[in-house]
């Protein structure tokens, strides 16, 4: 059957992460093709000669010395950043890799590709005999060019029906290099184009195979942008090995007129980002308190904090910690978080925390151990704005994601109520094919009621029909799932049958009441807190330092403990 597939053969010089994640997309969603090999260009670096003298050259430009500050800026910036990061691993009694020491080398992607029967071949020269012999011994289908320096035909010609290249940005109108986005930025363009072209002797002029669309949001900038093709980009690589591989492609040619840019150097860029930054509108993240307030709290509680750290450490209690957003979006939302910001808070947790996804929480506080400080996250309600701008943060840093839906906003495309009371409107809820899509891609999708429902109601009937009801939607969409959670999730909306009908319905139940996770809680409904709007915020959270009223969250414990008491554990 194998022998039978489709086989594609990969060019390519991109950090050999991002070549991974492209064929583990070619393998879970083109099940007509296969990745037959890999040649990976590692090119010579530069004589010191040659560096020489390109520094001659650009130190007479009064910009380059000022982009010589900027880089010597940034570097304190990092040291300083490291030391920071240094002193809060110790108050969090927490090893230097929680998550496992970061970095994917060539080994790693040696490694990926002989479990996955792909041939490898690491060449300085992509050009050269050795590497178009390596080529021709895979008799490949169709070439995909995947982040190189411009081919000659001699490589690109010869798999059977040639090769296709992912270029994110829109042809005609922007052929050539530079950052995804720069060019249509500078132009006050309304989006972005990423498109799937067959690969000819000129740049970027081959007839169109597949091509979208991205809006620019007014939170977008480069770093977004460049998320987001990405993910869109693969997207249209999957699609167009399917079209090839089923004899359903269509080529489209490139007509109109054109333009072709050069990537700018690296002092010029930096000019033109400020010149971007200037314009653009900045999603800034106000402290929601004073910042001095947060300065006093961190410093008066820093040290009470680490001992209590270290106690957990040498106890194995630390809780298992489990926040909720609604959307990632670079439009204005009350509640949104734009791209890049959500890129900042996920990395932040990465360096700090152990990251888990939701089922794995629920198994830690059940099973009790824990020796690390450990975050969940998820996501309510089932924004469409997710589809793309979580999966750019998630596809970069392999977050897991736990994903309640309320089953009919997915399937009515019904704007949520609490978006119409406040005359927000345009955030429209995923789809069905949306959500399959998601659990590929490894998210957890659990239930949020049918209609985004209060369940501080004592109506059983409208209680069975919202809280049972979404089980058996997903159960007809996509399969059983274990998970739910109360939309508001306060005490006030989560009445005593609300709560009996869940745990009879449900393996797990989360409420919305920030707070951690205990082993010894493990009978109970589990707490989900909030994402702070500033990282600053998010830790002090995480660390209980910044605690919600504690006579509410008794209340909560005490009447949510009463229905789950005979729940197995």
């Amino acid at each position: 059957m194998a022998g039978n597939l489709f086989k594609v053969v990969i060019f390519t010089s991109v950090p050999p992460r991002q070549v991974a994640r492209i064929m583990a997309r070619i393998r879970r969603d083109a099940p007509e093709a296969q990745v037959a090999g890999v040649l990976y260009e590692r090119r010579l670096p530069k004589t010191l000669q040659q560096r020489m003298a390109t520094w001659l050259k650009k130190m007479k430009r009064l910009v380059y010395w000022h982009y010589v500050l900027h880089r010597i800026f940034a570097s304190v910036g990092r040291k300083l950043t490291g030391v920071l990061d240094a002193v809060i691993r110790f108050i969090h009694a927490v090893p230097k890799w929680p998550n496992g020491k970061p970095g994917y080398g060539l080994d790693d992607l040696d490694a990926t590709c002989k479990a996955n029967g792909v041939e490898l071949s690491i060449t300085r020269d992509i050009h050269s005999e050795p590497a178009l012999d390596f080529v021709r011994s895979l008799n490949a289908d169709l070439g995909l060019v995947f982040g190189t320096r411009i081919l000659k035909p001699a490589l690109f010609e010869i798999p059977k029906q040639g090769s296709i290249n992912i270029h994110k940005r829109k042809v005609p109108d922007y052929r050539g290099g530079g950052a995804v986005g720069l060019w249509e930025l500078l132009d006050d363009q309304k989006e972005i184009g990423v498109t799937v072209h067959r690969v000819e002797a000129k740049v970027d002029v081959g007839a169109v195979v597949r091509s979208a669309l991205i809006p620019i949001d007014p939170f977008d900038g480069l770093e977004s942008l460049a998320l987001k093709a990405d993910v869109v980009g693969a997207d249209l690589i999957v699609a167009a090995i399917r079209d090839f591989a089923n004899g359903t492609v269509t080529e489209t040619p490139q007509i109109g007129s054109s333009k072709l840019f050069r990537r700018p150097s690296a002092e010029d860029l930096l000019q033109m980002k400020k010149k971007l930054a200037a314009r653009r509108q900045g999603h800034d993240n106000p402290f929601r308190r004073p910042a001095w307030k947060l300065l006093v709290k961190s410093l008066l509680y820093a040290a009470p904090v680490a001992l209590r750290n270290w106690r957990r450490r040498w106890q194995g209690d630390y809780p298992v910690m489990i926040l909720y957003h609604h959307l990632v979006s670079d439009r204005p939302h009350h509640f949104g978080v734009s791209t890049v910001y959500f890129l900042r808070q996920v990395n932040y947790l990465l360096r700090h925390y152990r990251v888990v996804s939701l089922s794995e929480a629920v198994e830690l506080v059940r099973k009790g151990g824990n020796t690390v400080p450990t975050v969940a996250i998820t996501f309510d309600d089932g924004y469409a704005d997710n589809f793309v701008n979580l999966r750019a943060v998630t596809e970069e840093t392999g977050l897991p994601i736990g994903y309640f839906i309320s089953t009919e906003h997915i399937s009515s495309g019904r704007e949520f109520a609490h978006d119409q009371l406040l005359n927000v409107h345009g955030f429209l809820p995923n789809t069905w094919e949306q959500i399959e899509f998601l659990k590929r891609c490894g998210y957890e999708i659990g239930s949020h009621t049918r209609n985004h429902a209060d369940c501080g109601s004592t109506d059983e009937e409208f209680l069975r029909h919202e809280i049972v009801g979404s089980a058996d939607d997903i159960q007809q969409k996509l399969g059983p799932t274990p998970n739910f959670s109360f939309p508001f999730g306060l005490p006030q909306n989560i009445s005593a049958s609300a709560a009996a009908i869940a745990c009879d319905s449900y393996q797990n139940v989360f409420s919305a009441y920030r707070g951690g996770n205990f082993h010894g809680d493990a009978r109970r409904i589990l707490k989900r807190g909030n994402f702070s709007h500033t990282v600053w915020e998010l830790e002090l959270q995480l660390q209980s330092v910044l605690t919600g009223d504690a006579k509410e969250a008794a209340h909560l414990e005490v009447r949510l403990d009463d229905v789950s008491q005979d729940k197995p554990s």
